[in-house]
């Protein structure tokens, strides 16, 4: 099957570069092989490792930047994470979706959607002999072996899964024309694929949602399976006597999910990370814990239905939200074999359950914290979880809890430490930053060393009042009003990125690592045992049992995104995409 594709997809580049519409009436689905990379995360349990093994420790130092692909300044693939299937790679820039030969960087063709669509997708998915470009609003399906449009899936080929997952959940409610992104949702994150189903979370908290929303969708036509929304909002949602007082007043706001739903089909469960509720700096309107916001959240896989939940963050007021992962994978804890999920909030720790029952694999313990606020009617929740290890010593944070290098003395002063409150009389430096710490990249787990890599900003953020009350926007929810606060960041820190090995049978971080610069990116680990992430203009490879750093490949691009692995034409890449340009990784 794999030469089949390289031979049709090779005749096409030299035909035309714009993709035939008469070959292979009904996609083909392709064998998904080691080295191939069909999800943004790899897998559907998002673990992020490639088994390819010709890069190793002994070698790293010889790689070097083998292709570059630099499309025209009008394309853009922003921070998406490409797709290679059968040593194709596939990455889209608004409609049109590109098939580039994964050994060269050469295009092989490009093809459109029926329809224009903006860009701004984090990449596309492969399930069954498709591939599932993705914008911000709408998913396009097309045949992986030609780029054909799937005519066939939602309408016309495209799907806006933030309208449909609305239309299926409030039959009635909204307009035929209605444009959620008004609404405040979008898709913030790629979909995954298991068992032919799209799994697709929807953003934004920032945006006032009503909830943020997880959707089924068949794989095929498009048809939504179920939804289910992250905030329930009435006694019509499931988990609504679990949530409904630990919100105060009317709104119940927030709850995006910025990240890869991640799926386990031998349990029949999906798992996504909630993000944090708003307003952002002011809870005054939301008094208590603020369910299911920043939780880990267990659905039934065929239902929607809520299986679990975990909270890693209570009544957030700094825009802490939970972004980085889930990541499923199974750990030796106490000498037992344990299904893990495990989430790193931006508070930069790991939260590690077991993924059947949401329970901690090792202690969280509710600590106290700051409580006092000159927010006007805030209540600070008065503890918040911390994870501790197996000898229940509080677990160490692997990037910055205290602002970090402040270069300007004048800031020193206004340093608070972690979950300090914001205040409206002065302005204080808390860290990590809200865009900081572990953002949307999400971290990689090895079987073979048994560790969950993580990634996060050491960085800071100064948040001071802008003005004491501001009107919500209109048409992103009720009418009322918040406290609104700026942050600012430049020339306060020098900040770093992060990388640490947590390992989920101590409960401890086998090793920390640091690099210059900052990324929202994730990391990937191989089976050459070696973590990759790029951070600015550098690509790095750390040892993956030490963290020792033993490659710096030096870019021509500044990368925000995550990276991949891929084998074609029989060797070993690594890539990232950022921008217009696409760059990949080899030994010579």
């Amino acid at each position: 099957m794999r030469i089949r594709l390289l031979g049709v997809v090779a005749l096409l580049a030299v035909t035309a570069v714009q993709a035939p519409r008469l070959l292979a009436q009904n996609p083909r689905p392709v064998s998904i092989e080691a080295g191939d990379w069909p999800l943004h995360n790899l897998d559907a349990r998002n673990s992020r490792f490639s088994p390819l093994a010709q890069v190793t420790a002994a070698n790293a130092g010889k790689l070097t930047v083998k292709w570059q692909l630099d499309l025209p300044k009008s394309v853009s693939v922003g921070t998406a994470t490409p797709i290679v299937v059968g040593g194709i790679m596939y990455f889209n820039s608004g409609p049109d979706l590109y098939a580039v030969d994964g050994a060269t960087g050469k295009v092989l063709w490009n093809t459109k959607a029926g329809q224009e669509f903006p860009g701004g997708g984090r990449g596309p998915a492969y399930g069954d002999g498709l591939v599932y470009a993705t914008g911000r609003s709408l998913i396009a399906a097309f045949d992986a072996e030609n780029g054909r449009p799937i005519l066939s899936f939602g309408t016309n080929g495209l799907l806006n899964p933030a309208k449909a997952a609305l239309e299926f959940k409030d039959p009635g409610k909204h307009a035929p024309d209605m444009n959620p992104e008004t609404l405040g949702y979008f898709m913030a994150s790629s979909p995954t694929y298991a068992n032919g189903t799209i799994y697709v979370g929807l953003a934004s908290s920032e945006g006032m949602v009503a909830g943020g929303l997880v959707a089924a969708i068949d794989g095929t036509t498009g048809k939504v399976k179920w939804v289910f929304r992250t905030v329930p909002q009435g006694p019509g949602d499931d988990g609504w006597e679990l949530i409904k007082d630990t919100w105060s007043g009317p709104l119940r706001q927030g709850g995006g999910v910025w990240s890869v739903p991640a799926v386990d089909p031998a349990l029949g469960m999906v798992y996504v990370n909630v993000g944090n509720p708003t307003t952002n700096y002011d809870g005054s309107q939301r008094k208590g814990s603020n369910l299911f916001t920043n939780s880990i959240v267990a659905l039934d896989m065929h239902t929607g239905k809520l299986k679990w939940f975990f909270q890693t963050i209570h009544h957030d007021i700094w825009d802490w939200d939970l972004v980085s992962g889930p990541t499923l994978f199974d750990a030796t804890v106490n000498g037992k074999t344990v299904k893990v999920v495990a989430s790193p909030p931006k508070t930069c720790y790991v939260f590690a359950l077991n993924r059947e029952t949401g329970k901690p694999i090792h202690p969280v313990v509710e600590m106290a914290v700051p409580t006092k606020s000159d927010v006007p009617g805030e209540e600070v929740y008065p503890t918040q979880p911390i994870p501790f290890n197996a000898r229940h010593v509080a677990q160490s944070a692997f990037c910055a809890t205290f602002p970090p290098g402040i270069e300007d003395p004048k800031l020193l002063p206004l340093a608070r430490p972690i979950f300090t409150p914001p205040s409206v009389k002065e302005p204080i430096l808390v860290s990590p930053g809200a865009t900081g710490g572990p953002n949307r990249g999400a971290g990689s787990f090895s079987p073979r060393t048994g560790f969950l890599y993580v990634t996060g900003k050491n960085d800071a953020m100064l948040l001071q009042s802008k003005s004491v009350t501001e009107p919500i926007k209109p048409g992103l929810g009720s009418p009322g009003h918040y406290q609104s606060f700026t942050e600012w960041k430049m020339g306060m820190v020098k900040a770093t990125q992060s990388i640490a090995a947590y390992d989920p049978n101590t409960g401890d971080l086998a090793w920390v690592a640091s690099v210059p610069g900052t990324t929202s990116g994730g990391n990937i680990v191989t089976g050459g045992d070696l973590v990759f992430e790029a951070v600015d203009k550098v690509f790095y490879a750390l040892d993956a049992r030490t963290g020792k750093r033993l490659a710096e490949v030096p870019m021509k691009i500044s990368a925000f995104s995550s990276p991949l692995a891929f084998m074609a034409g029989g060797k070993q890449f690594v890539a990232i995409a950022s921008g217009s340009s696409v760059v990949a990784v080899g030994l010579p």
